[in-house]
């Protein structure tokens, strides 16, 4: 079943074990395009936002994406960094992104 889950864009493994994996209710791409959208109708480009604030503050409380588990937040903005719609810098604990 998880196997064609992953094939389907549905599922990701985690680790060569395959014991362990994500199930996507959205995918990485879709919270990526959610999350782009939201840039656009509140005016974010060429702001900085810390990781925190695109997921926990009062902005966003009606996202969607709000609350967002941080490794899948990663994982829709190298997305977007991909395609040239973010930059995300700092440190791990103190990360950044500036949307284009």
């Amino acid at each position: 079943m998880l196997d064609f889950m992953c094939k389907e864009g549905r599922a990701e493994w985690i680790g060569a074990e395959k014991n362990v994996a994500w199930i996507w209710w959205r995918s990485p791409e879709e919270w990526a395009a959610a999350i782009a959208d939201w840039v656009d109708q509140t005016g974010q480009k060429n702001s900085v936002l810390t990781l925190y604030e695109l997921t926990e503050s009062e902005a966003t409380i009606s996202q969607e994406f709000h609350g967002m588990d941080p490794e899948l937040l990663q994982k829709a903005l190298s997305i977007l960094v991909k395609r040239g719609k973010a930059q995300v810098f700092g440190q791990e604990d103190q990360q950044g992104v500036k949307f284009f």
